[in-house]
């Protein structure tokens, strides 16, 4: 799971890198929209795959049996993904904020 989320991660950051690049390339107030939006739209696109990660961790995590014994499982296994689903939550809520100001 942490091998899927580091690729999404570094995947995201490319896109938005060569998208920003790209834009940064046109007028200044054409550039700022659109540097803009693409800031809203990754927000919530990487808030919704976190939080929904996060959860699909969960319900992995209490479906499945990854460890030898039953005493060495736990609350602790779940905290990462926890931690993973609010972090989510809170860039999605950031991004979802921006797009209803921006009036969308």
């Amino acid at each position: 799971m942490t091998s899927v989320t580091i690729i999404v991660l570094v995947a995201a950051y490319i896109i938005h890198d060569r998208l920003t690049l790209k834009y940064e390339k046109l007028d200044e107030k054409e550039s700022a929209l659109k540097i803009d939006r693409l800031s809203m739209m990754t927000k919530i696109i990487l808030g919704l795959t976190a939080f929904f990660g996060g959860i699909a961790w969960i319900y992995y995590m209490q479906t499945h049996t990854l460890y030898i014994s039953k005493e060495l499982e736990g609350f602790h296994n779940l905290v990462p993904a926890i931690i993973m689903s609010v972090i989510g939550l809170i860039v999605l809520g950031g991004g979802l904020q921006k797009y209803l100001k921006s009036g969308r």
